[in-house]
């Protein structure tokens, strides 16, 4: 399935990740809607699923962004809302993501 057929309707994609980040142990793609945070991936090779994690922008209560690392840098996002989102990756991604987050929810 495409992720297009994950969306409401007159729900449009503002922002979308290059590349993959993980949240738990898996990795997925992040679109920010206006109206959402959604974490997509395909798993399978043969059988292909759907893995969806997706969030309300007006549930978010705080989001923050932190960095570490000297040599391999990587960035954490952290977001509270009904349910707790850390989501690791490359320093450029996340930090374009939480540009976007802070520019849609605030």
């Amino acid at each position: 399935m495409s992720i297009q057929e994950f969306l409401l309707p007159d729900e449009n994609i503002r922002f979308h990740s290059k590349t993959s980040v993980k949240y738990g142990e898996k990795k997925y793609n992040v679109l920010i809607t206006d109206m959402r945070i959604i974490l997509y991936a395909q798993r399978g090779h043969i059988l292909k699923t759907d893995d969806v994690i997706s969030e309300r922008l007006d549930k978010l209560r705080e989001i923050k962004y932190c960095e570490k690392g000297l040599v391999f840098r990587s960035a954490k996002i952290s977001i509270q809302s009904s349910i707790n989102l850390d989501i690791v990756g490359s320093c450029t991604e996340l930090k374009q993501l939480f540009n976007n987050l802070q520019v849609i929810v605030y």
